[in-house]
């Protein structure tokens, strides 16, 4: 059984999740939901998919208590086939559940066309992935447009080789906390793996064993920029429903995907938006230059508002110049009698006094 603490933490991370999106009177999937499903059978007509059957998956874990105990009861085990195969006649679906799964798949373009085709058309793809910038990835690249279309087009069952030699070489044991807690904390990260890893990992890899690793690597606007290219490029058809971005101390950010028979987001727009709002920690380079950049719009805004003052106080002088212009034009049109007649007028005045 989980703890109170830990419980309300998953608690937290399922309604990051699924935001205003209702699972209840839907059949749906859920991916390796090991011990923590994020939706229980009680609460929809769920069935749980994983690499490995209920009993493979107890021996895979059987030191680990926090698995374990309370592993749910696998009902499709997926190996090579499609999705929409191996359930059957369970699909279309509603909805499918990945947490932590798109990391790991070997064939990202291949794997979200497989959730495609096993989804109906209005149905959500929901998944939590992990932000690079709190990871073990902290020191890993980016994956690139060029490694997601060479996967696709290879048609991957396994990681490549360069992803495989990335992450033996550049994970690191980060510390999620203390990341948040002061970004600087970064530079005294240790590499996690020493070099006899990657010979390991090298001969692995050339006797056809799967490795298991991060296979793509993520920041939340990364993500958007990859599937703006797919989409664009590659043909999914899939629109952006909800992104809840990586909250305060946590590792991973939500997204809901729906598929659509013509998609409309404008994924170059929430990519950007991605980046501007993402949350950063004290002690980053881009805190230290936003904090800079506000010195700057405070220092902005106070020399538009001189300017603004300036402006005022030329516009009153204007008025006041065109006044005694318009007073001075007024004169000069006067005739030779109407200055004879006012003459004549004030001289009278004088008299009378």
């Amino acid at each position: 059984m989980m703890d109170s603490a830990f419980q309300r933490v998953m608690e937290r991370r399922k309604a990051r999740l699924l935001g205003n999106y209702r699972v209840a009177g839907k059949r749906g999937v859920e991916v390796g939901p090991l011990s923590r499903p994020v939706v229980r059978r009680d609460e929809a007509e769920v069935y749980y998919v994983d690499h490995c059957s209920t009993e493979e998956l107890k021996a895979k874990y059987s030191g680990d208590h926090a698995h374990i105990e309370g592993i749910e009861d696998v009902d499709f085990v997926w190996r090579d086939q499609p999705l929409v195969d191996l359930i059957g006649d369970k699909a279309p679906l509603d909805f499918i559940i990945a947490a932590h799964v798109i990391e790991h798949v070997p064939d990202l373009r291949g794997w979200l066309g497989e959730m495609h085709d096993a989804l109906k058309v209005g149905g959500r793809l929901l998944l939590i992935v992990p932000d690079k910038r709190f990871t073990f990835d902290f020191y890993r690249r980016l994956s690139s447009f060029e490694e997601v279309t060479q996967a696709w087009q290879e048609k991957r069952r396994r990681p490549g080789l360069r992803i495989v030699m990335d992450h033996f070489a550049n994970v690191v044991t980060a510390n999620t906390w203390a990341l948040w807690d002061d970004y600087r904390t970064a530079e005294g990260q240790q590499y996690h793996h020493g070099p006899e890893f990657l010979e390991m990992a090298m001969r692995q890899h050339a006797e056809g064993q799967y490795v298991d690793v991060h296979a793509w690597v993520f920041t939340p606007w990364h993500f958007m920029h990859l599937m703006s290219r797919m989409v664009r490029e590659m043909g999914l058809k899939f629109d952006l429903k909800f992104f809840m971005t990586t909250q305060d101390h946590d590792l991973e950010f939500y997204v809901q995907l729906e598929r659509v028979k013509i998609p409309s987001t404008d994924w170059a727009a929430e990519a950007e938006k991605a980046e501007r709002e993402a949350l950063w920690p004290p002690g980053s380079a881009h805190i230290q230059r936003s904090e800079a950049q506000m010195v700057l719009e405070d220092q902005n805004a106070a020399l538009r508002n001189d300017l603004l003052a300036m402006q005022s106080k030329f516009e009153t002088l204007q008025a006041e110049c065109q006044a005694i212009s318009a007073q001075l034009q007024a004169e000069r049109s006067l005739t030779m009698a109407d200055r004879a007649k006012l003459g004549l007028r004030a001289r009278l005045g004088r008299l009378a006094k």
